[in-house]
């Protein structure tokens, strides 16, 4: 069964028309010859407007005239036939017979449109009765095209039955005997319709394994893509994680080198305060004693004077009138701590040769081998 072309594929992307002499672009693509001209002088690295693909394949010829450059485009005969088709199937209403009724039939060999009184008469003619006649609203353009008897070159009313390899025309029997008779290559159409429907077949089936095998190595392609996300998804765990031990670590030696800071600084400023303490002591002990020394003086009372002066004598030699108390010495402990942070420093190496260890390591190698489908294609 035939594949239907949806209207849409009939029409150029770039004039948004049906295609008129549609040309073959090395990606695939259609677009009138015409709209390839024009598309090609618009830009001088034109590529199909469709998917980019360059239009010259090769980039050394870049200045051939467009013109030269398409008609050496091979031109699709097909979506030529079914446009071809489509367009008389909308073209008119009306019988070509008789002029004055609605069509509702067409004839598959003729090609004439009919409306029911003609195609009856059409039916029981001698030299038609054989055709296919079926109603308009059921014949698609791909039917009709494949269903159109190939008629001669030169006498475009005669059945071609035989093929002029040499000027590639279908000729008939008539022509094949006089005027292509030289030619040396004249085969028969329905051999050459033979040969040809054999070579689709073999496009075919070689274009579809292509086609697998692609399609093979995109979900390949897809799922190492996948792969990788996953990998890095692991990764970026197993950092965070190890990191934030990492963090936890740093934070705890943190903590431990500012305990030993200020456990030393205390310690020192204890003693600091100890010794202050005892000459607060000592000083208010001179200061009292002070006060006692400077009333006498100025008292001078008779005879306690003479007392008071044996008396504080006595009691101030009894004093310790020493400020050289030593506090304990500041402890550095800038070694400890060197020590405490070269301990953490050498875990977090540990740490991060281990992490390099662990990591999943994506695959680089070749990603996309085409040896397999080049083959294919060749």
């Amino acid at each position: 069964m035939a594949a239907v072309v949806q209207a849409h594929e009939r029409e150029c992307a770039v004039c948004t028309h049906d295609f008129t002499t549609p040309k073959i672009l090395p990606c695939g693509h259609l677009l009138c010859r015409q709209c390839v001209i024009s598309w090609m002088d618009s830009k001088s690295d034109a590529g199909c407007p469709l998917c980019t693909c360059p239009i010259v394949e090769n980039q050394g010829n870049l200045s051939q005239i467009a013109a030269d450059v398409v008609d050496a485009l091979p031109t699709d005969s097909v979506m030529e036939a079914i446009v071809e088709s489509a367009s008389l199937l909308v073209k008119c209403e009306m019988c070509t017979v008789c002029d004055d009724l609605k069509t509702d039939y067409i004839c598959m060999q003729c090609l004439e449109k009919m409306c029911l009184s003609c195609m009856k008469i059409h039916k029981k003619m001698a030299a038609t009765r054989t055709h296919d006649v079926e109603s308009v609203s059921t014949v698609t353009p791909e039917r009709l095209a494949a269903s159109r008897p190939a008629l001669c070159a030169d006498h475009v009313t005669e059945k071609a039955d035989f093929l002029c390899v040499d000027h590639n025309i279908a000729i008939c029997t008539p022509c094949a005997s006089k005027k292509h008779k030289v030619c040396p290559d004249v085969k028969s159409l329905d051999e050459k319709m033979k040969s040809a429907e054999d070579a689709f077949g073999s496009l075919r089936e070689k274009l579809l394994e292509a086609e697998d095998n692609l399609k093979q190595e995109i979900y390949n392609i897809n799922m190492r893509v996948q792969t990788a996300d996953v990998t890095e998804q692991q990764n970026m765990a197993l950092v965070d994680k190890t990191c934030d031990r990492l963090q936890k670590m740093v934070d705890e030696c943190r903590k431990q080198v500012k305990k030993l800071i200020s456990d030393s600084v205390s310690k020192f400023k204890k003693s600091l305060c100890d010794v202050k303490s005892e000459l607060e002591k000592s000083l208010g002990k001179v200061t009292s004693h002070t006060h006692l020394v400077t009333r006498a003086t100025a008292v001078r009372p008779r005879p306690a004077l003479i007392h008071a002066a044996q008396t504080l004598t006595d009691r101030v030699n009894s004093l310790d009138l020493s400020d050289e108390l030593n506090a304990e010495p500041w402890v550095n402990p800038s070694s400890e701590i060197t020590k405490h942070c070269d301990d953490v420093v050498k875990v977090i190496c540990d740490e991060l040769k281990s992490i390099n260890q662990e990591m999943v390591v994506v695959e680089v190698s070749s990603l996309f081998n085409f040896s397999h489908v080049q083959h294919v294609l060749l």
